[in-house]
């Protein structure tokens, strides 16, 4: 008996303890807010670019976001831009819907801004004629006196045609007279004859002059059009055919990537002249300018100015030999500076300072010419570089 009244005097109070669980019983806690977001950056990732966030935050209410740039937003999923290269620290905040303390409204991640010109010097490229053949030679570009570095020597005799490519690290020179195109490294050295007319089955380089790299192609014009081969030299081919019709021989030209034309001069010596633009397809061939006889091309996609080496001729819209500046629709076209007694086959452009480079030119081939350095608009004339002889020339970032 006692053991049966010892037995229930511990049964009731679990079973009281189990009522008074079952009384206050708490429910399901309230939602917590987590901020979380993932980010990817265009131009792969070098600046300038567009970081777009990817707002994986749950149970937020609204959202504050600094992308330590300066700039700040309310919006859910913004796209900002970044400028300038360096590690930003992009922080989002949220408003919780509850006030819990195990919310975490805070996330902060380390966004790389690339610099796509790190390791890079900004390089001036161009040709030279002599009176034994010809070469190319690079100059530094900096707030010092220039200094011009040549290349190692191959076999020139007019190298008309000058690019350099920054991905591959290549330059490369055509001949027209020779009917030759070389590879350079970005140094100048380590020369390879990429195409050669007098080898079977690279008659398609015969006369080249007009050089550009586009992706992982070097184009070129000649008589009948633009062609275009690997960066090797291989698998060349006929890219846009103006076999027959006009232009018939681009002879300088550049390629604007945003809107994929490509903007040319064609010979008016021995053909029709103009300057022209083409899409890249080779569809809406359009001429801008008529009849003038043009030598050398360079356009300032920044500012939309075309800028080129004309040789006055009789008809057309420009009679007096110079360096002219339009609009790229060839609306405007004014002189802007002189080029000597011979026609120049060189114009580059400085974005950094600001400086427009043209060869000028009393003969063909003695060192008796000069580069020419001044503003865009053509002022501020200063003889850059004297006692040579100046044909193509190019600007570009490039690691050497």
């Amino acid at each position: 008996m006692k053991n049966t009244i010892l037995n229930i005097l511990l049964v009731i109070p679990l079973f009281l303890g189990i009522t008074a669980c079952e009384k206050y019983e708490l429910g399901n806690p309230p939602a917590s807010t987590q901020a979380d977001f993932t980010f990817t950056l265009s131009n792969n990732g070098n600046a300038p670019c567009e970081i777009t966030v990817t707002n994986k935050s749950l149970n937020a209410k609204s959202y504050l976001w600094d992308f330590g740039n300066g700039i700040t937003s309310t919006l859910e999923n913004p796209v900002i831009q970044f400028e300038t290269p360096g590690i930003y620290s992009v922080k989002l905040t949220c408003t919780p819907v509850n006030d819990v303390h195990y919310n975490t409204t805070v996330k902060t991640l380390a966004v790389n801004v690339k610099d796509p010109l790190a390791g890079q010097s900004q390089v001036l490229y161009f040709t030279s004629r002599s009176p034994s053949g010809g070469g190319a030679h690079f100059v530094v570009l900096n707030d010092e006196a220039p200094i011009v570095q040549d290349f190692e020597a191959v076999t020139f005799s007019r190298p008309y045609g000058i690019v350099a490519d920054s991905a591959s690290r290549k330059v490369f020179v055509s001949d027209y007279s020779l009917g030759v195109i070389y590879s350079f490294d970005a140094d100048g050295k380590n020369p390879q004859k990429i195409l050669d007319v007098t080898v079977p089955g690279q008659e398609i380089v015969d006369s080249p002059e007009a050089l550009m790299v586009i992706g992982d192609k070097l184009y070129w014009g000649r008589p009948g059009g633009i062609y275009r081969c690997n960066l090797d030299g291989s698998n060349a081919e006929v890219f846009i055919s103006t076999d027959g019709i006009r232009p018939e021989y681009p002879i300088d030209m550049q390629y604007d990537p945003v809107t994929q034309k490509i903007y040319l001069v064609n010979d008016k010596t021995d053909f029709t002249g103009g300057y022209w633009s083409v899409n890249l397809d080779g569809s809406g061939l359009t001429e801008h300018v008529v009849d003038i006889d043009g030598t050398a091309l360079e356009i300032n996609f920044e500012t939309g100015k075309a800028y080129m080496a004309i040789y006055g001729s009789t008809p057309s819209p420009v009679e007096e030999n110079g360096i002219y500046m339009c609009n790229l629709d060839g609306s405007g076209l004014s002189k802007i500076g002189d080029y000597g007694s011979k026609a120049t086959w060189g114009l580059a452009i400085d974005q950094k300072r600001n400086k427009l480079f043209w060869g000028y030119k009393i003969s063909n081939s003695a060192p008796d010419g000069k580069i020419i350095r001044s503003n865009l608009d053509g002022s501020n004339l200063e003889d850059w570089v004297t006692g040579v002889s100046p044909h193509a020339m190019q600007i570009v970032w490039i690691k050497l």
